[in-house]
């Protein structure tokens, strides 16, 4: 049978977070099918679909006709006046020393290098097209209509929106436009990189609703804090906010290169979290939103994963990617959106604020890893050791918030459990049958998670159904026959399926480095709770930059005991580890931190399973070795060079073999963006010098060893 990819394992849709907004007690709404945007103009809109689609009306002239009568009712209005108007941009040209006629120059110039011109004429003729686009790249486009509802919701309140996505692909500008006037909502504006501000096709981003930010103001100014401009940027957002216009920008700040959610910036949060807080504005609702894709239109990042700089887009390039992405027809294959509840930003910074004030740190023992201080359970949204809570840490802990729920709202991909499976349980050529049951399994354990698989009904759907549809998205990187399924042994092969395999991970984050610290153990050896514990928490502070684990409101600590006493683990009978001190429905109290004891492993069968869970995290942690032996290594440069270069360099010669290691890596785990991570830790825990930015030397700190040594022991399987 098909699959049927409207359909959804979760029933309701996804609620608030309970820990933050415990007082919300509205009925959450029931979740019916997804609906396809790409049919809409054949039905005339909603309700989809008026009549049996065995009937579908003929499509010749149904785009232009739906495009060109769907209403654009709203207006957009110019912010110019009250943007240079501002009390704000009148302070910093007052302070600043040259003559205020030169800086109200200047301002106009920011204002008009920045500021969006919506033109509704240009929208509808854009809506035309992208549909003409769109059924090229996708299969379907799918929303959800109760979440579309709540959204309509929200905006009737007269407060404005700030939709939140997270960035996959380029086609992410689009589709929360394209789906806003579909459903009769305002169209965003769009926060975007001037990168994309090119010759010829600037104004037409602009004319659907980008506004474009610099990475660098002038050649003096490397960190893009001209004073004026920065005062334009923040008055622009604050007015587009004041005229009940949404806006929409990506807290990742750029695209993640390898599958997987990247830590949240602060830059324009914090301008609106500042509205807010002074008054400029009453209120917002922050909106998360993320997609999933089969793939995307761009493909692998693979010369960026090996440290090739970026090629900075150009008019050539674009036209170039354009023609590529059509040569192969639905080369997205299903798409999905999914949008998070709205909540108001003011309900954000008073949950949030109490929370992280409330909070007391508790003294890590670490047994076996180097130990280090760590705030807030080992994540990083807190970089000071003080007990109050300042605007920074509130704005950092808004944004791993609203990315941690638009990461687990999103579905999973058929192409992504099968790449997951490839990689973290057979490498090796196995044969079909065995690996569509094991599709099954692991679809039955991401919904157990709470999670949601495309397509997949439980106890319904056959493995092979599922498996199927992957092979035929997955054909460069797996050998498919009627007998056996293999990974295709290629460096790019790898990455493809790393890539489709890490949006898994954020399912199993916490029950990937538990098992990791198990089976790096003796099989039959007895291993002691309380150190499981600690060496799970110690791994998670070295992998922060790589996952985000749990909410700023959530203890991690207490997230480890409730995984560990959990039915699959700790299950008198069918539980991964067995223990002397177990109860009749398990062995752990998750709510008593002082309850010890020791575990093991329950069987063979057992021990398989924690080894599939550890092999997700395994390459991450085969990177941060990797770079932690380079740089101590002589084939690292005593003079400070370019972390680029560094990274360059580390992914030629691991893939060359002229590292000496102590295991056969893994080929995903040689990639630019794991080694930077690497760096990037190295250097927030001290164990390399940060006296020149975006740089690294050789380091002999007697640390970085201990670092090298304790993770061998991790990696060691027993």
């Amino acid at each position: 049978m098909d699959l049927d990819v409207e359909s959804s394992s979760i029933s309701q849709l996804r609620s608030h977070c309970e820990t933050c907004f415990p007082m919300m007690d509205e009925v959450v709404p029931i979740r019916e099918k997804y609906v396809d945007l790409l049919e809409f103009s054949n039905f005339n809109g909603i309700p989809y679909p008026v009549i049996d689609s065995s009937r579908k009306p003929r499509r010749f002239l149904a785009d232009f006709r739906y495009s060109w009568s769907l209403p654009l009712s709203h207006d957009y209005p110019l912010v110019e006046k009250e943007v240079l108007s501002s009390k704000r941009v009148h302070k910093v040209i007052s302070r600043l020393k040259e003559q205020n006629d030169e800086q109200k120059n200047r301002a106009v110039q920011f204002f008009t290098e920045i500021s969006a011109r919506l033109s509704k004429v240009i929208c509808r003729c854009c809506a035309y097209i992208l549909y003409k686009v769109f059924r090229r790249l996708m299969d379907k486009l799918l929303v959800c209509k109760e979440e579309m509802n709540q959204l309509k919701q929200a905006e009737q309140t007269g407060i404005p929106i700030v939709y939140l996505p997270l960035h996959r692909s380029h086609l992410d500008y689009l589709l929360i436009t394209w789906c806003n006037w579909h459903f009769g909502l305002k169209l965003p504006h769009i926060a975007s990189g001037d990168n994309l501000n090119l010759s010829g096709l600037g104004w037409l981003l602009r004319a659907t609703g980008a506004f474009f930010i610099r990475r660098r103001v002038d050649p003096d100014d490397e960190r893009g804090k001209d004073q004026l401009y920065r005062a334009i940027l923040h008055s622009y957002i604050e007015q587009v906010l004041e005229k009940n216009m949404p806006i929409e920008f990506f807290l990742e700040g750029t695209r993640s290169r390898f599958g997987k959610v990247l830590t949240p910036k602060n830059g324009l949060i914090s301008n609106v979290v500042e509205a807010v807080q002074h008054g400029f504005i009453k209120d917002c609702y922050l909106v998360p939103v993320s997609y999933t894709y089969d793939a995307v239109v761009e493909g692998i990042f693979l010369h960026e994963l090996m440290g090739i700089p970026k090629v900075r887009e150009s008019v050539i390039g674009v036209f170039r990617a354009i023609f590529s992405g059509f040569r192969q027809s639905k080369q997205c294959g299903v798409v999905r959106m999914h949008y998070g509840r709205p909540i108001l930003l003011t309900e954000y910074l008073a949950t949030i604020t109490a929370s992280l004030s409330s909070h007391r740190t508790r003294p890590v023992r670490m047994t076996k890893l180097a130990s280090s201080f760590s705030y807030r359970e080992l994540v990083p949204w807190h970089r000071t050791h003080s007990e109050t809570v300042d605007d920074r840490t509130m704005i950092r802990a808004i944004g791993f918030h609203v990315v941690y729920e638009a990461q687990m709202m999103c579905s999973i991909s058929p192409v992504a459990v099968v790449s997951c499976l490839a990689l973290a349980k057979w490498r090796e050529k196995v044969s079909r049958s065995t690996f569509e049951r094991d599709c099954e399994w692991l679809c039955e354990n991401i919904i157990s998670e709470g999670g949601d698989v495309v397509g997949y009904q439980s106890k319904k759907t056959k493995g092979k159904d599922l498996a199927d549809y992957a092979f035929e998205k997955l054909k460069s990187c797996l050998k498919v026959t009627d007998e056996y399924v293999a990974p295709r042994e290629s460096h790019s092969s790898f990455i493809q399926l790393a890539y489709n395999k890490n949006s898994v991970i954020c399912r199993f984050s916490i029950k990937s480095v538990i098992a990791m610290t198990i089976v790096s153990r003796s099989p039959n050896a007895t291993l002691l709770f309380d150190e499981i514990v600690e060496d799970t928490l110690s791994l998670c502070d070295w992998l922060q930059f790589e996952f985000l684990f749990c909410r700023p409101c959530d203890s991690l600590r207490e997230l480890v005991h409730n995984v560990l006493s959990s039915k699959d683990w700790s299950h008198p009978i069918r539980g991964y580890l067995t223990s002397e001190t177990i109860e009749e429905d398990g062995f752990l109290d998750a709510g008593d931190f002082q309850i010890g004891g020791t575990v093991r492993v329950r069987d063979s069968k057992s021990r398989e399973a924690l080894q599939f869970f550890a092999n997700l995290v395994r390459p991450f942690i085969q990177s941060l070795y990797l770079v932690s032996s380079f740089v101590s290594s002589e084939r690292c440069s005593t003079e400070p060079t370019s972390d680029n270069n560094i990274i360059r360099q580390l992914c030629q010669e691991s893939l060359a073999g002229k590292i000496s290691l102590p295991f056969s890596p893994l080929l995903e785990s040689i990639n630019s963006d794991s080694f930077k991570n690497g760096l990037r830790i190295l250097k927030d825990k001290g164990l390399l010098q940060r006296s020149i930015p975006n740089s690294t030397a050789r380091s002999s700190n007697s640390r970085l060893t201990e670092l090298i040594s304790n993770l061998e022991r991790v990696l060691e399987v027993k």
